[in-house]
Order: structure tokens, then C-alpha cells, then sequence
């Protein structure tokens, strides 16, 4: 009896240690698959004061392919991951310009679907600014 007891316990405790499989691999590789192969435009921005701006609307575009790599319609072309920092999900891009120039980026994921993006960017000045995407 004592070793059905100790059979049953062990078996409760793997299973619960299985059920918890959701990892930050798996979430950063779910976001991923939303992201590639698909032509993300700019439809608005929302900077601060809550006004939208339609700067870019239908001219702006990007890319994340699925080889790591990403394309914008500026020329901009450079190498991304998706990562969680600090519970946040994150799109790091090492860009270079068309002059050779390298910078980095990191775009907070506030949102991912499959037509839908919603992003969003701290400037140094402080403001962060939202940055909303449709894929169609």
C-alpha cells in the first residue's frame, strides 16, 4: 500500500512539472510565425497626446523574413530576433543604412496576429510612440 502511495504521489508531482510547459521559447517562436513572410504597413502612429498620424500611411512598409532577416521600405535592411526582456515581448534589429551606417532598434510587441501588428518604440526623449500595422 505504502508503494502504491509513493507510485501515486510521484506520478501527480510529473505530471504537474509536465503540464507546465509553456515556455519563453515558445512564446517568442509563436510571435515569430505571426511576423514572417508577410508585408507589414504602417497605418497610423500614436505619439504621446493621443493624435494619430497618418505619416507613412500606404509608403511605409517592412518585412521580417524568415531567415532572421528584415526590409523596410526606406532601404533599411538588417537583422532581427524576438526576445522577452523583463516579461516583455521585444523585436531587436541591428539596422544599416544605405550609407553603411549601423544602429540598433528595439520595438516593444504590444500586439501580434495574424493581420494585425501593434508596436511600440521609446525615443530617448521619453515619449513612446505606437505604431500600428496591417498585413494584408
Amino acid at each position: 500500500m505504502k508503494k502504491l502511495h509513493t507510485i501515486l504521489l510521484i506520478s501527480i508531482v510529473l505530471c504537474l512539472i509536465a503540464c507546465n510547459k509553456e515556455t519563453a521559447t515558445t512564446q517568442t517562436d509563436v510571435m515569430n510565425n505571426l511576423l514572417v513572410n508577410k508585408i507589414w504597413y504602417l497605418d497610423y502612429s500614436i505619439t504621446g497626446n493621443n493624435s494619430k498620424s497618418y505619416v507613412g500611411q500606404s509608403t511605409y512598409f517592412v518585412t521580417y523574413l524568415k531567415d532572421g532577416l528584415t526590409r523596410d521600405s526606406d532601404g533599411l535592411i538588417g537583422n532581427y530576433t524576438v526576445e522577452i526582456v523583463n516579461n516583455q515581448s521585444q523585436i531587436h534589429i541591428m539596422m544599416k543604412t544605405i550609407n553603411g551606417n549601423s544602429f540598433e532598434l528595439i520595438y516593444d510587441i504590444i500586439s501580434v496576429g495574424n493581420t494585425k501588428l501593434v508596436l511600440s518604440k521609446q525615443i530617448v526623449s521619453g515619449t513612446p510612440t505606437q505604431l500600428f500595422f496591417t498585413s494584408k
